[in-house]
């Protein structure tokens, strides 16, 4: 994506004005900002389960993602990702994805720029997302490069999220729609990698004090 830095404006994609590396910590503290900011009751509540959900889904407690007091019995999340879209419909096929992403350890990402707001219907998030991947993952996939299985891969694109909950504020689903040209693979090398062990000990603090009430 091209910056225009020189205009007037707060689009974080306009100025693209990135985080200087990966940093798990960025969405987190832009969550809570938008939450010091916000007073009305019900969207402080979804943006507290937004911050829990996101927090125990890159720390790895994938378990606890649907559990009645974040996410409604039976959730339904479409995934675009890479031009094709995932449905995926009820409690044992979200939980199987979140299995997955954990089981594969790809649960590791941060956004790099991000636009926030919140509403009565929910979160909608627009950012430049970036995740730590293992190149076995890639292998079989065209990157554009070589895929070294015993490597890790930055991906990167943009990626626009819609958060749906209930006038509970639980969470009733996702639709996330991405630019499947906005892709690029970079090789990390070891010191450039986040772990998952990295990730869920950096998050530690803003997952002690995410408390829904």
């Amino acid at each position: 994506m091209t910056t225009q830095a020189g205009l007037d404006t707060a689009d974080a994609l306009t100025t693209l004005e990135l985080t200087p590396g990966f940093d798990v910590t960025y969405l987190p503290r832009k969550i809570e900002e938008l939450l010091d900011a916000t007073e009305k009751p019900l969207h402080r509540a979804i943006l507290k389960n937004y911050l829990r959900h996101a927090l125990l889904e890159i720390s790895g407690y994938w378990e606890e993602i649907l559990v009645p007091e974040l996410t409604i019995d039976e959730p339904v999340y479409r995934i675009a990702e890479r031009g094709a879209v995932h449905s995926l419909v009820g409690h044992e096929a979200v939980l199987g994805f979140y299995r997955e992403v954990f089981e594969t350890k790809t649960n590791v990402m941060a956004a790099r720029a991000t636009n926030m707001c919140v509403g009565d219907f929910g979160v909608v998030t627009e950012m430049v997302f970036a995740h730590m991947t293992p190149g076995a993952v890639l292998v079989g996939q065209d990157i554009g490069q070589p895929v070294d299985p015993d490597s890790h891969y930055l991906i990167q694109h943009n990626v626009m999220q819609n958060f749906v909950y209930t006038a509970g504020a639980k969470l009733i689903g996702e639709r996330v729609y991405d630019d499947p040209v906005s892709y690029s693979y970079g090789k990390l090398i070891p010191s450039e990698v986040v772990t998952p062990e990295m990730a869920r000990e950096q998050l530690a603090p803003f997952l002690s004090r995410a408390a829904l009430d």
